[in-house]
């Protein structure tokens, strides 16, 4: 049926061309029009412009040559007689209306609202159903990563935990009864003990990690959990700090990285079975633009 379809838009878009001189283009409206047509061994789909022109139910648009793709994967599970569940779409929809508490004619409304009537955007959940199956059995399946290639990585790529530290900070404005020096003993005497200061106000505690410690804070590395640090000139008072706890540097463990470093592997996997499946398609189809 598709095939007689095009058969009829070319021989009347030939008629047309062919008494031009007699139409007045003016009063011509372009409703659609054919873009491709995607041959299989066993069937043809049809891209229009309005395929490329309105976006997908997920919101965005699609170029011409991903939708030349999703058709050639399309035709690919007709070959192979995937069959089109409808049941698990009706599935779908009535979940997602009871997840948002949709009428029926919400629901449509949402279907409407990115240019689909619901049979549109039942045949186009259809479409993203029947090319996940594809994908799972064409690519998805086969990305085994054997435990061995996850030890060889976790080997060569430890992850590591870089160290925290948990601090207080304190900020002694200065003293107008004695000087910088006599003020900066005093404080790093209640630093040493603990006492011979008052006024000294700790702030909330804050974690910072080993890295973003500035060079000139990097004293915090050696000290030691409720340890003060010697006061610190700075504009208008002192300056201290207070470790309150600290997290040492450790190393993931090979089980708490290993669904992170599978994931890694099968990236340029994925992609390369998607490179073959590909021209598998293409070898398999052809496209022809209008």
């Amino acid at each position: 049926m598709k095939v007689k379809i095009i058969i009829f838009l070319m021989i009347s878009s030939f008629l047309t061309a062919q008494t031009d001189d007699e139409v007045n283009t003016a009063d011509l409206v372009l409703l659609d029009q054919i873009e491709v047509a995607v041959y299989g061994q066993e069937d043809v789909e049809i891209i229009t412009k309005s395929d490329i022109d309105r976006p997908s139910l997920g919101g965005g648009f699609r170029s011409k040559e991903d939708i030349v793709f999703e058709k050639e994967v399309l035709l690919d599970a007709k070959k192979h007689h995937i069959p089109q569940d409808e049941e698990a779409i009706d599935a779908y929809l009535a979940q997602m209306q009871r997840e948002h508490g949709l009428s029926s004619a919400q629901l449509e409304e949402i279907f409407t609202s990115a240019g689909y009537t619901i049979e549109e955007g039942r045949e186009q959940l259809q479409m993203m159903n029947v090319m996940n199956t594809m994908l799972d059995i064409k690519i998805r399946s086969n990305l085994i990563i054997p435990r061995k290639d996850v030890e060889e990585y976790y080997k060569n790529h430890p992850t590591i935990i870089e160290a925290t530290y948990t601090l207080q900070r304190a900020f002694v404005p200065q003293s107008d009864r004695m000087s910088d020096k006599q003020q900066y003993k005093v404080l790093m005497r209640y630093a040493q003990t603990g006492k011979g200061a008052s006024g000294v106000v700790w702030s909330d505690s804050f974690t910072i990690n080993h890295a973003d410690i500035a060079t000139s804070k990097q004293f915090i590395y050696d000290m030691e959990i409720g340890q003060v640090s010697e006061p610190y000139a700075m504009n208008g008072g002192f300056e201290m700090f207070k470790l309150v706890d600290k997290t040492p540097e450790t190393v993931k463990s090979l089980e708490e990285s290993y669904r992170e470093i599978v994931d890694i592997l099968r990236r340029p996997k994925y992609e390369e079975l998607m490179e073959k499946y590909r021209e598998m398609l293409m070898k398999n189809a052809a496209v022809v633009y209008f």
